[in-house]
């Protein structure tokens, strides 16, 4: 048997979602102030990093400013990182021990109702589609949106879109009529990049158990979030890696080992940075961090990128396999990956 240090360091690994790529971060006492350094460090093979963002209503010109500048900072350290066009790119930075960048979007407001984006984008490297934010956009509606009307024509269009183009449809954010619309109407497996589960936490951005189920039969994989809003189980007691593995646990006893992965969304930063983009963020989203503190956002022992180690380790002191460990990690991601990427 392996120790966890060993079953780390030979799984692929990949988080569902990040996307402060450019923010600036402490150094440590053996990592320097770079985030490339601090996702290598973590022994992070590949994330999905989520460029466009629908915080605002974007636009395709905003879209391709922030893939072309994602496209440079990548370029500028070819030593350290590529950007992943297939699977086979994913295993290339595993070998030559890169970070892979994935691109994705947060929301598809850019596109407007001109499906003939979607190929744009995808043209542009982008991989995985999340087709909502919060709020309504002319594919369907977000999960903060109050009267949920599902997706609509130009959304129905989209999935297809995105099938046939071999792009991962990507439900997180999105309302829950409009997510189940989406996942019964995709013919390729879909994902939720990162939330919690709603029967352990009524966050809204935790999915209830109706859409864990469509999900899990399209072969799609569900990416738990380590949110300590979302993962609490008392209000504002920080929750702990384990409380955020019974999400883990909840999905795998649910639908099946092949259906949980892992999307921490956003680790750390530095801290002036930090502060000045929670504080937009609320002016969107009053009350989002639920009061928690920069350093206690996501739960305790996992809750910056030197935890992922840890968080392999409490993966098998809870029981779980090797095996099923490494599929947890960033298998289960992959697995959908070759089967719906180009």
């Amino acid at each position: 048997m392996q120790a966890p240090d060993e079953v780390h360091r030979d799984s692929i690994i990949i988080d569902g979602l990040f996307c402060k790529l450019y923010a600036p971060i402490p150094e440590t006492d053996t990592v320097k102030d770079l985030m490339f350094d601090h996702i290598l460090a973590s022994g992070v093979t590949a994330f999905s990093d989520s460029i466009v963002a629908d915080g605002y209503p974007t636009s395709m010109h905003e879209a391709s400013m922030r893939l072309y500048e994602e496209h440079a900072i990548v370029e500028a350290f070819p030593e350290k990182a590529l950007v992943v066009r297939s699977v086979s790119d994913i295993h290339e930075a595993k070998r030559t021990g890169r970070v892979g960048v994935i691109l994705s979007t947060q929301g598809l407001s850019c596109i407007g109702e001109d499906t003939r984006n979607l190929w744009v984008l995808q043209q542009l490297d982008v991989r995985i589609m999340q087709i909502t934010y919060n709020e309504r956009c002319a594919i369907g509606c977000g999960c903060r949106e109050p009267n949920d009307t599902g997706l609509t024509r130009v959304g129905q269009k989209t999935v297809e879109e995105l099938n046939r183009l071999g792009v991962v449809v990507d439900l997180s954010h999105v309302g829950e009529r409009t997510a189940m619309d989406a996942a019964k109407h995709s013919k390729s497996p879909v994902i939720v990049s990162h939330a919690g589960v709603r029967a352990l936490n009524p966050h809204v951005r935790n999915i209830k158990d109706e859409l864990i189920d469509v999900v899990a039969a399209t072969g799609g994989v569900i990416g738990l979030c380590p949110h300590s809003i979302m993962i609490e189980k008392q209000r504002g007691v920080w929750p702990s890696v384990d409380d955020f593995i019974d999400h883990i646990q909840y999905i795998v006893d649910r639908v099946g080992i092949d259906h949980a992965a892992i999307g921490t969304d956003n680790f750390q930063y530095d801290t002036h940075y930090t502060r000045v983009s929670r504080a937009g963020f609320e002016r969107t989203y009053p009350g989002f961090f639920g009061g928690y503190p920069e350093n206690q956002k996501h739960a305790e022992g996992f809750s910056k990128w030197s935890d992922w180690p840890n968080m392999t380790a409490s993966l098998l002191r809870r029981g779980f396999s090797q095996h099923d460990t490494a599929k947890i990690l960033g298998g289960n991601f992959l697995r959908v990956f070759k089967d719906v990427w180009r």
